[in-house]
């Protein structure tokens, strides 16, 4: 499995139940292009997973979401199987994405955009990863010194050039 041709969706910590399922956190459970059929690629997230550290691929045999994402996959079919797998992260194919216009992008897109000092234009650092906190998304911005979490709204960044793998932040003031 090749990680960078596939885009981090989600994650699993936790089965479902006790017939081999898994509860899945997707980072855009509104618009999962996960369905029945679909190939995911799983990588650990730590060492007590029975995941491979090179990943595997698994097909979804059934997929529902609602509150959550109950996901039963080809040959899990009890819970000890589960508990041994967990704790994973859920990669899916880009290829498999639905096409976007020219002026759009996949948040994933932004991870290694060099990141500008919107009003001073020098640059800051590098995205090193993002996340959603339940009303936004945030970005880890990697500077010299620390690693910025800037929420990813216009206020603060109020450009993004996919092109020219840049993008210009405004950095908030902290008030103590």
């Amino acid at each position: 499995m090749k990680k960078q041709e596939n885009i981090h969706i989600g994650h699993c910590t936790t089965p479902h139940g006790i017939k081999g399922e898994f509860s899945f956190v997707l980072y855009n459970q509104d618009e999962s292009v996960l369905s029945n059929g679909s190939i995911i690629s799983l990588l650990p997230r730590s060492t007590s997973s029975s995941v491979p550290q090179d990943g595997k691929d698994f097909k979804i045999k059934k997929i529902n979401i609602g509150n959550k994402a109950i996901v039963v996959l080809d040959g899990i079919n009890d819970r000890n199987t589960v508990e041994a797998m967990v704790p994973f992260d859920i990669y899916f194919d880009r290829k498999n994405f639905p096409e976007i216009d020219d002026d759009e992008y996949y948040l994933n897109d932004l991870l290694g955009l060099e990141v500008f000092d919107f009003i001073t234009k020098i640059s800051i650092g590098r995205v090193v990863d993002f996340y959603e906190n339940g009303a936004q998304v945030v970005l880890k911005i990697k500077t010299e010194n620390e690693v910025l979490e800037i929420l990813f709204i216009d206020q603060y960044v109020p450009i993004v050039d996919i092109e020219n793998a840049r993008i210009e932040v405004i950095i908030p003031e902290m008030i103590e």
